[in-house]
């Protein structure tokens, strides 16, 4: 029988080989401004250099500014011994509203709090099951092989899938840092209900929204399709029926398939601004001057610039069809430049006064400008963008997150 046109009993039979569901299907928190999001997690380790270090701590303080100055709840969870220097921080008077929470972990966490775990709408924590790494990037290779192959000469495919570091890194930092293990151990600790995501989806993988009706919508990105299909040997419509079943999505076509754009996760190049507009990224213009600068200057980086820049376009424009078709807004706008800037990676808060606000990476003063423009005249959506220092930023951005991968949304 052909696994593409299997039937829905035959689905079910299949599937005995999945692990049971045990997330109690229930939504995880919308990345939307509908989300109403009141409640900031986010992780605090010391750096491995004074340099890392210190950029923690200016996040740290950066984030607690914010949920101070906005009314909006920070949990925290650090490593063991960090208590008393982020308590000697808040201690000062700037601080003296905030309301906060400090877990300590035994190992060392993560900086990138987004990725590991989701907040579901029944109160229960659910993380991601741990793979084998070899496997895992196999999967997610195999599937990246399989829909590029016409976009790219099979000397020059091999090439990105090989050196994904160099081109688009493979999504997979989650389950080499284990911290899926880590935030587990945590919410039980705290007495919380922990189920587990079947499917192989880095947070930032997925956005979770609604449409133009209001109805819930969850966005993922296509490498988690792909693994997950290849790690359970299914095909990507029963990964699909696996995901609707752990989020309790009464339809399959609330899970819409994305393609990344030109990113390893769909929040670093589209932001999902509520019902059912979402900005795509834009790197058209980009394109055309690095075309222009290979033909100028003919040697091995500007063109090696303008192929990374063709294949970025070409799953900018797959990933906005894939959201057209599914019933979706698209608008395109360039927000993100290389290690400049990302306006796309952030996070949606609602503060004490009930409005709406944007928290992101900042960026040069005329791009902040003009994102703020968008974001308040224009779209409408929030009262205010709050920025973190560009110097900050851009050190973030160099290790490939921002202010989206180190905070995650919940509400109280």
């Amino acid at each position: 029988m052909n696994v593409q046109n299997r039937n829905i009993e035959t689905l079910w039979d299949h599937r005995i080989e999945l692990p049971s569901v045990d997330t109690g299907g229930a939504l995880p928190q919308k990345k939307t401004p509908g989300g109403r999001t009141t409640v900031l997690h986010m992780n605090f380790t010391r750096g491995q250099t004074e340099v890392s270090a210190e950029t923690e701590r200016e996040y740290l303080r950066f984030f607690a500014k914010i949920a101070n100055e906005l009314g909006i709840y920070l949990e925290i969870l650090t490593d063991s011994g960090c208590r008393e220097e982020i308590q000697q921080e808040f201690a000062k008077d700037c601080y003296k509203a905030l309301n906060y929470t400090i877990t300590e972990n035994l190992k060392p966490v993560s900086k990138w709090a987004e990725d590991s775990v989701e907040y579901l709408a029944n109160g229960c924590v659910a993380v991601l099951r741990q793979f084998d790494d070899d496997l895992l990037a196999k999967a997610m290779t195999a599937g990246r092989r399989q829909r590029w192959q016409g976009k790219l000469t099979p000397d020059i495919l091999e090439e990105v899938l090989q050196d994904d570091h160099l081109w688009i890194p493979l999504g997979i930092r989650v389950n080499e840092f284990k911290m899926a293990v880590e935030r587990e151990l945590v919410a039980q600790i705290r007495g919380q209900t922990v189920g587990h995501i079947r499917a192989y989806i880095e947070g930032g993988n997925m956005i979770t929204g609604e449409d133009a009706t209001g109805k819930p919508v969850i966005l993922v990105g296509k490498d988690a399709i792909a693994t997950t299909a290849h790690l359970y040997q299914l095909n990507d419509h029963e990964v699909r029926h696996v995901i609707c079943e752990d989020f309790g999505l009464a339809s399959i076509d609330q899970l819409v398939c994305v393609e990344q754009p030109g990113q390893f996760h769909l929040d670093m190049g589209m932001l999902f601004i509520g019902k059912g507009v979402v900005i795509v990224n834009d790197n058209s213009q980009a394109l055309q001057d690095a075309i222009e600068m290979a033909e100028m200057v003919p040697c091995m980086t500007t063109k090696t610039m303008a192929a990374k820049l063709k294949l970025q376009c070409s799953l900018e424009e797959d990933a906005a069809q894939d959201l057209l078709e599914a019933g979706m807004e698209v608008r395109r706008e360039n927000l993100e430049k290389a290690m400049l800037y990302n306006f796309f990676n952030g996070e949606f808060v609602e503060g004490a006064d009930g409005c709406c606000y944007y928290i992101t990476n900042g960026g040069p003063n005329e791009q902040e400008a003009l994102f703020e423009m968008l974001m308040v005249r224009d779209w409408q959506v929030v009262e205010k963008v709050f920025f973190s220092p560009q110097e900050v930023a851009q050190k973030s951005l160099q290790d490939r997150g921002g202010v989206g991968c180190r905070l995650k949304g919940a509400m109280q």
